[in-house]
């Protein structure tokens, strides 16, 4: 009996990668929560910088083994800023400044692809 071929991988949409940099974000996050303010800005920003990425060319199916690391470290700074269980929406914001300039963030260092929050 011949096996079924599975169908070919999809392309990327920004809500697939979005999903993907969400669950390295929660990673990161640990046992912490997530006030609504902060999501909202997470999402909101990282959705825009997403799209951005992909209008100018950027390959996902190549820069996420770059881009995921810092996904999560993102989340583990945000962390660590929490006041008590629950990331505010300042230590949001300031996850995301600190790690725009991550050499690992795909595009020349510092170039913000996929972390241009």
């Amino acid at each position: 009996m011949a096996k079924k071929k599975s169908p070919p991988p999809s392309e990327p949409t920004v809500e697939s990668i979005l999903a993907e940099c969400t669950t390295e974000v929660k990673r990161g996050l640990g046992k912490k929560r997530v006030s609504a303010a902060a999501r909202e800005y997470w999402v909101t920003e990282s959705r825009r910088s997403i799209a951005d990425r992909l209008e100018m060319g950027g390959n996902w199916l190549v820069d996420r083994r770059r881009a995921l690391p810092v996904a999560r470290k993102m989340g583990k700074v945000a962390a660590a800023l929490a006041t008590g269980n629950l990331v505010l929406l300042w230590a949001a914001e300031a996850a995301a400044e600190a790690v725009q300039s991550d050499p690992g963030c795909p595009g020349p260092p510092g170039s913000g692809g996929y972390c241009d929050f």
